[in-house]
């Protein structure tokens, strides 16, 4: 997951979807799964686990604009409470559905924020 600065981030425009999570909120796999599927408005039938997870993220036809933008703040929290091996597999995910998603002219990109401050 490549990192920018909170200034870099994009709004939510006509060609854009800028979904924002929390690390320091979304400390444990159960708040990543509730915080996602709220942010990115997931159907009803998400299933709250690593499939149903890269399931949505490679699809997200329900989201207008068709660019996908999801930042992380605090990505040093993000999972934190977590084995490794879980957040490895997340992030995982989140890699791969930059790569596939089903509809032509869709995109998604994960990307973590860094504050500011870290760069002056």
């Amino acid at each position: 997951m490549r990192s920018i600065s909170k200034s870099e981030r994009l709004t939510t425009n006509p060609t854009v979807f800028a979904a924002r999570l929390d690390g320091r909120k979304t400390r444990t796999l159960k708040k990543f799964y509730r915080k996602i599927s709220d942010k990115l408005s997931f159907p009803d039938y998400f299933g709250h686990n690593m499939d149903a997870l890269a399931d949505c993220l490679c699809d997200l036809s329900w989201l207008e604009p068709n660019n996908v933008h999801l930042y992380i703040k605090n990505p040093d929290s993000f999972l934190s409470e977590e084995k490794k091996e879980i957040k490895v597999s997340i992030l995982d995910i989140l890699e791969e559905a930059q790569s596939h998603q089903i509809e032509d002219g869709r995109t998604f990109e994960a990307v973590a924020v860094r504050d500011d401050e870290e760069n002056a």
